[in-house]
């Protein structure tokens, strides 16, 4: 599935937060702005419902655009802050040499060769960050957590 995200404009932008690097690592934007990413979104949750062994309409997905353009990275961070009950990643566009996902936890450090069209979940207590972009086009994910539903 191919998703368009260079229609953005900051008028799609809802806000931006983690700003390390001279960047901003989160995008939030409206769904309305990028339809494409509902069937994205959908899956995700599902896909949670099953690792998580929980119905789908009990969980909560809270997601965010991540774009990396060339030289940069993302800094060691957790999810960890609130009720996340797992986390991850959908990758909408990979170029090679774009940078690894760095998982870390209890001493064991595991790298990831993300590619277009992949998801990675992982507990929102694992220590992540991605390497640095060394392409020539920017790698565009999305990132999200998954909690339980309000009732």
């Amino acid at each position: 599935m191919r998703v368009r995200v260079e229609r953005l404009t900051d008028q799609a932008v809802v806000r931006r937060n983690h700003y390390l690097g001279g960047r901003y690592e989160n995008i939030y934007v409206s769904l309305e702005s990028i339809p494409e990413l509902r069937v994205i979104l959908d899956l995700a949750t599902a896909l949670a419902a099953h690792i998580l062994m929980r119905p789908k309409n009990h969980l909560a997905l809270g997601w965010w655009l991540n774009i990396m353009q060339p030289g940069e990275r993302t800094f060691p961070h957790m999810h960890d802050d609130a009720d996340e009950l797992l986390s991850g990643a959908y990758y909408i566009d990979v170029p090679p040499g774009s940078g690894k996902l760095l998982l870390v936890r209890d001493n064991r450090r595991i790298e990831v060769e993300t590619h277009t069209g992949m998801f990675v979940f992982f507990s929102p207590g694992v220590l992540h960050q991605v390497t640095r972009n060394e392409s020539d086009r920017a790698r565009i994910s999305v990132g999200f957590n998954v909690g339980l539903a309000s009732t």
